[in-house]
C-alpha cells in the first residue's frame, strides 16, 4: 500500500496545532482511516507511524506549554490506532486460521511474528523522532518513549491478548500446511493485509458514523 505520506503528516499538524482538547481522537481518526484504507501490513504501518509523528512534531514546533500536552495527547491517539490495527490483524489471522485450507502456516506464523513487534516498532519510531528532534519536543517524545517501555502501550496489551489466542489456532494447523514458496506467501500475506484492513475499516466507520458510541475506546 503506498501512502502519501505528506499529506497524513499534514493532516496530523493541523489536528495538533489546533485546540489541545480532542487532539488525541483527531489523531487516531486519521491513522485508522488511513490504515484501513490499503492492506494492514507492516510496511504500511511503519510508514503511517513516521508520518503521524512528523506531523505532530511540526505542529508543536513553537515553544509553547501547551504544545508538550498536544504531543503526548497525539502519541495517545496512535497508540490507540495501533491497538485498533493490532485487534484487526488479529481478527484477520484468525479467521485465515479458520480458512487453512487457503493459508499456509507459514504465512500465519508471519503475520503472527508481525503483530508481536508492533509495540517495539512504535516505542522505536518515538525513538528516532526524539533522537531528530531537539528542545520541548526531544524532551516529551524521549519520556513518552520511556515510559512506553517500563509501563507498556495500549498497543502492547492488544498485541499480547491477540497473540496468545492465535498462537493456539495456528498451532492445530496441521504440519503439511507449513511451506509455501515465497510467491505463495507474498500473495497470502497481501490477502491476510487485506482483510485486517477490512476489520480496521469497520472501526473507523463507527468513529466516524453519527451519534454511534465508540466501543473500541
Amino acid at each position: 500500500m503506498t501512502q502519501d505520506t505528506d499529506r497524513i503528516a499534514r493532516e496530523v499538524e493541523d489536528a495538533v496545532a489546533a485546540d489541545v482538547a480532542g487532539v488525541s481522537d483527531r489523531v487516531r481518526q486519521i491513522t485508522l482511516k488511513v490504515l484501513s484504507e490499503g492492506q494492514l501490513d507492516s510496511a504500511a504501518l511503519k510508514s503511517v507511524m513516521g508520518a503521524v509523528v512528523r506531523g505532530a512534531k511540526q505542529g508543536v514546533e513553537r515553544p509553547d506549554p501547551r504544545n508538550a500536552e498536544a504531543l503526548r495527547e497525539a502519541m495517545h491517539g496512535l497508540d490507540q490506532a495501533l491497538a485498533s490495527a493490532a485487534e484487526a490483524t488479529g481478527l484477520a489471522v484468525q479467521e485465515a486460521a479458520s480458512r487453512s485450507s487457503e493459508f499456509s502456516k507459514q504465512s500465519l506464523k508471519q503475520s503472527l511474528d508481525d503483530l508481536g513487534s508492533l509495540e517495539t516498532l512504535f516505542i522505536e519510531t518515538l525513538g528516532d523522532a526524539a533522537r531528530q528532534s531537539s528542545g520541548h519536543v526531544r524532551e516529551t517524545l524521549d519520556g513518552l518513549a520511556e515510559h512506553a517501555r517500563r509501563s507498556g502501550t495500549a498497543v502492547g496489551g492488544r498485541v499480547q491478548a491477540a497473540a496468545a489466542q492465535l498462537a493456539q489456532a495456528v498451532a492445530g494447523i496441521t504440519q503439511a500446511q507449513l511451506q509455501a514458496g515465497a510467491h505463495t506467501l507474498r500473495q497470502q500475506g497481501a490477502l491476510l493485509a487485506g482483510i485486517a484492513a477490512g476489520f480496521l475499516k469497520g472501526v473507523a466507520d463507527r468513529l466516524h458514523a453519527p451519534d454511534t458510541p465508540d466501543r473500541d475506546a
